[in-house]
């Protein structure tokens, strides 16, 4: 499991948009949004790496946070 903070996210709008990039690296990955607080939270056995440089391209600076 993975926590990114994600400052730029701040609609829902934006929550899809990062979801999207997500679902992009792991369609079966589990995703949720806290868009209040601007973070994500990511299951996958996919690398955060990967989770973070999709965030990135997808426009949104992140940063991983402890889990």
């Amino acid at each position: 499991m993975y926590r990114f903070d994600v400052p730029g996210m701040k609609c829902g709008g934006c929550a899809k948009k990062v979801e999207q990039a997500v679902k992009s690296k792991d369609a079966s990955a589990e995703f949720s949004a806290d868009v209040e607080n601007r973070r994500v939270t990511v299951t996958s056995s996919v690398s955060q790496a990967e989770f973070a440089a999709a965030i990135q391209e997808a426009g949104y600076a992140n940063q991983l946070v402890a889990a």
